[in-house]
């Protein structure tokens, strides 16, 4: 019984961490997913967003999901005024609280976040989510820790991603090990957004590191099987500098992995990424002119 009630518990967990999924993917993969009403979440949760006090007292609920939410809407609507209530959200006993904190206060350009977010890789990833052999003879128990242990992992690479847009690369040992051989295609999806983060780097920075997100999402084009995922890594390449992003792209047209129609929408991204780069072209003859 004790083991149906915590498989109970993981698929539920799941099915909200899907859901915050919508909230949280890399972000030119949202061009074509409607606007989220963050007010209309917490109104029909029973929590008003009418003033700005309403909002700060949504971010006490004992709901994880509302303080989430709540943090998000008053960002929105205060900018930079929300500050210290997202420092309060680094210290939320939810990591998913305390990442979105974290993020939040580095769209505004304060990196208080970092600490935190180093610990919670630490904690969540420990040797960067290397493989731990369990005891054959505990069968159930080993089924119940590798479960936590996948979880445990989705969290690392969401304290990976936001380091790595706050410049800190430290979960790029995560994030490729996860992308290639990670067991859910969240995982994967998520590895791959910390990826192109770190891929933004200065080539001069990375090659100095030794380390080559490129090649990494190169990989990741060629053998990746699942469509969500792949449809993940072609949409947010195109943040990338165009060299990159027509790399990745001409590799995952080329995928013996993929449906017809998954290489051809990868196509069409490379030929708008093309496209930028011949108006960048006559613009700067235009310019010279």
């Amino acid at each position: 019984m004790d083991i149906l009630l915590n498989m109970k518990k993981y698929i539920l967990a799941i099915c909200v961490i899907y859901f915050l999924i919508t909230l949280c993917v890399c972000p030119n993969t949202t061009a074509s997913v409607p606007v989220i009403d963050h007010a209309k979440i917490l109104n029909s949760k029973g929590y008003p967003t009418d003033t700005t006090e309403q909002i700060i007292e949504a971010t006490k609920s004992k709901s994880y999901f509302i303080r989430y939410v709540a943090l998000i809407l008053l960002t929105e609507r205060t900018g930079k005024k929300a500050i210290p209530e997202l420092r309060k959200g680094l210290n939320d006993e939810r990591m998913e609280v305390r990442w979105r904190a974290a993020h939040l206060l580095g769209t505004l350009g304060d990196k208080v976040g970092l600490e935190r977010m180093r610990e919670d890789l630490k904690h969540y990833a420990p040797n960067s989510g290397a493989s731990i052999t369990p005891d054959p003879n505990v069968q159930d128990q080993m089924r119940e820790s590798e479960q936590k242990k996948n979880l445990r992992l989705y969290y690392g690479l969401h304290a990976a991603k936001v380091l790595a847009e706050l410049n800190d690369r430290r979960g790029y040992e995560l994030a490729v090990r996860m992308a290639l051989t990670g067991e859910w295609a969240a995982q994967r999806s998520e590895a791959i957004c910390v990826l192109v983060e770190i891929a933004k780097t200065e080539k001069e920075t990375l090659a100095k590191e030794k380390i080559d997100p490129v090649s990494d999402l190169c990989a990741i084009a060629q053998f990746e099987k699942v469509r969500s995922v792949f449809r993940t890594l072609t949409s947010s390449v195109e943040e990338l500098g165009v060299d990159s992003a027509v790399q990745i792209l001409e590799t995952a047209i080329n995928s013996t992995h993929q449906s017809e129609l998954m290489r051809n929408a990868a196509k069409r991204r490379l030929e708008r990424v093309r496209a930028k780069i011949k108006a960048a072209e006559n613009k700067a003859k235009e310019s010279s002119g």
